[in-house]
C-alpha cells in the first residue's frame, strides 16, 4: 500500500430522520450495485464487507489496501477480515466511527440495513465535489458462489441419474389392466429399488467430491 498521507474525512455524519433519504431496500441495492458494479440481491449479502471496502477506497484511495480484501468471502471469519480492513480505513482517514462488526457478520437484515443507511449518508457527504471516482481494480465478487454451484451440480447429477421406470410394454397388461405376472412386477420393483440405492450412493459421492473441491479452491 502507498505510504502517502490519507486525506481526512470532512465532518461527522449522524443518521437522523431528517438526514436519511428513507430509501427502500430495493433502492439501496440498486445504489450499491450501480456504485460497485455488483450483483447483490439481498441487503444481508453486504455482511461480507467487500462493497464497503470498495466504496471506501473510491472515496479515499489507499485507505483500505484492495489486495488484502477477500473478494469472494463466504465464511464468517472472512467477513470479519474484510470488515476489520474497513474499520481500519476510518482510522487512516482520522474519522471516529465504530463499525458494528459483530452484528454485521451475522448477516441479519435489520443490522445490515441500518448500517447501510448510515454509510449511504457518509458516502454522499464525502463524494460531493469529487470527480472521476473510479471503482478499485478488484476481482468481481461471486455472490453466494457455493450455494449456486452446489445446487447446479446436484441438479445436473440428479437429471443424469433419473431411475428407470418399468416400460408399459414390458408389463404386458391385458385389457382388464391386470399384470400378466405378479412375480415379474415384484422382480422389477426390487431391481428398481437396488438401482435407486446405487444412484443415491453415487450422488452422495459426487456431492462430497464437490465440497472437497470448493474447500480446496478457497
Amino acid at each position: 500500500m502507498s505510504t502517502q498521507a490519507m486525506p481526512d474525512a470532512k465532518i461527522p455524519v449522524a443518521l437522523t430522520h431528517a438526514s436519511s433519504e428513507k430509501l427502500s431496500r430495493h433502492e439501496m441495492l440498486r445504489w450499491i450495485n450501480t456504485t460497485v458494479q455488483g450483483e447483490y440481491t439481498k441487503i444481508e449479502d453486504l455482511c461480507s464487507g467487500v462493497a464497503y471496502c470498495q466504496m471506501m477506497e473510491m472515496l479515499f484511495p489507499n485507505s483500505v489496501g484492495m489486495k488484502k480484501i477477500k473478494v469472494n468471502a463466504k465464511l464468517e471469519h472472512e467477513f470479519l477480515h474484510n470488515l476489520k480492513l474497513f474499520q481500519m480505513a476510518f482510522t487512516r482517514i482520522n474519522y471516529e466511527k465504530s463499525v458494528p462488526i459483530e452484528r454485521l457478520i451475522k448477516g441479519r437484515f435489520q443490522d445490515n440495513f441500518e448500517f447501510l443507511q448510515w454509510f449511504k449518508k457518509f458516502y454522499d457527504v464525502h463524494a460531493a465535489g469529487k470527480e472521476n471516482m473510479k471503482l478499485p481494480n478488484t476481482q468481481k465478487p461471486q455472490i453466494n458462489l457455493k450455494t449456486k454451484t452446489t445446487k447446479k451440480v446436484l441438479n445436473r447429477v440428479g437429471s443424469e441419474m433419473t431411475p428407470p421406470t418399468a416400460n408399459s410394454t414390458q408389463l404386458n397388461a391385458d385389457e382388464s389392466g391386470s399384470p400378466r405376472s405378479l412375480k415379474y412386477l415384484q422382480e422389477t420393483r426390487d431391481k428398481l429399488a437396488e438401482q435407486t440405492a446405487a444412484i443415491l450412493n453415487e450422488r452422495n459421492f459426487y456431492y462430497k467430491k464437490l465440497l472437497d473441491v470448493e474447500n480446496v479452491s478457497r
